[in-house]
């Protein structure tokens, strides 16, 4: 079964994707964080910087956000003529500012538009469009009643998060209504939601064989040993200066990369915010001094 790193916003960028593949492994492909579509005919290489030129150690399909058939035509001829073949449509962001603008999770509510982009998207990447969807917006209902249309059309591939936009990332996902919407689909289905351990996915395999793949996110940020862990089935022993040495090397890339400390350490923050669980008692201590830091010599300090 496939392993896919999921499209974190600001995290899971180039830099952290090569860095990854490299040091950790395990992940098969990344998707990568949305990218807006634009108006006009053509796609500044500025929209499209974190994807172009492709990674150099990990297979990436490139995910888009938007509700314009047009401008999703214009960005697949943008990136086939940067040499991909897949895209993904983003049909599951929930935040407020982007879902009541009628993107992300909010795409799905508007059958209507929803069947445009999902046409435009089949027409424009033939067999290399996929999606990533959650249940709906507000409650579980939306992608029960869109199934069989979404069926209908020929996609690579569906990744589906059992929560809906209310819930953000919050609660506990509900597999029951995945069970429920798992055999409409005709397409290869992808799972994604709180697999943390080798037990989380061994649970989602077993219930789910048909399976094409699961995608983690937060997981591997929080143990970066875990998709090669469920490959190979047995527990990496606890490396916390392995860990540190990965972020670390973020650090040092984004230092490189920016003179003031705010991006830099609004990168290391948030990555924190997820890493800290892998240092056991010493983590939210940790994470409380990230989180104060103010200068580079601050967190310098620390490490």
């Amino acid at each position: 079964m496939r392993i896919s790193l999921a499209p974190l916003h600001g995290v899971t960028t180039r830099v952290f994707r090569e860095a990854f593949a490299r040091r950790f492994g395990g992940i098969d492909y990344a998707v990568a964080p949305f990218v807006p579509t634009v108006a006009g005919g053509s796609v500044p290489l500025r929209v499209i910087k974190d994807i172009v030129p492709a990674d150099a150690n990990l297979p990436v399909i490139p995910q888009v956000i938007g509700k314009d058939p047009a401008q999703l035509s214009v960005m697949a001829r943008a990136l086939r003529d940067h040499g991909y073949t897949r895209m993904n449509l983003n049909c599951g962001c929930p935040w407020n500012m982007v879902a009541k603008k009628g993107r992300g999770c909010g795409l799905p509510e508007n059958e209507n538009v929803f069947a445009r982009m999902l046409e435009a998207g089949c027409d424009s990447m033939p067999g290399g469009f996929s999606i990533k969807i959650r249940l709906g917006l507000k409650n579980n209902a939306t992608l029960a009643k869109r199934a069989a249309f979404i069926a209908s059309f020929p996609l690579g591939e569906i990744i589906i998060h059992p929560r809906t936009g209310a819930q953000m990332y919050e609660g506990v996902p509900d597999v029951d209504a995945f069970a429920e919407v798992l055999p409409l689909m005709r397409c290869p289905v992808v799972y994604n939601g709180d697999i943390r351990s080798i037990g989380d996915f061994r649970r989602v395999a077993a219930r789910f064989p048909t399976l094409a793949g699961v995608m983690i996110g937060r997981g591997l940020i929080a143990d970066p040993f875990l998709a090669a862990d469920i490959k190979s089935g047995v527990k990496t022993p606890h490396n916390p200066a392995a860990v540190l040495g990965f972020l670390n090397e973020l650090y040092a890339t984004f230092r490189a990369s920016f003179t003031t400390p705010a991006p830099v350490l609004g990168r290391m923050k948030e990555l924190w915010g997820f890493a800290y669980t892998y240092f056991g008692e010493e983590g939210a201590a940790i994470l409380r001094s990230v989180r104060l830091s103010q200068t580079f010599g601050d967190y310098e300090a620390l490490f």
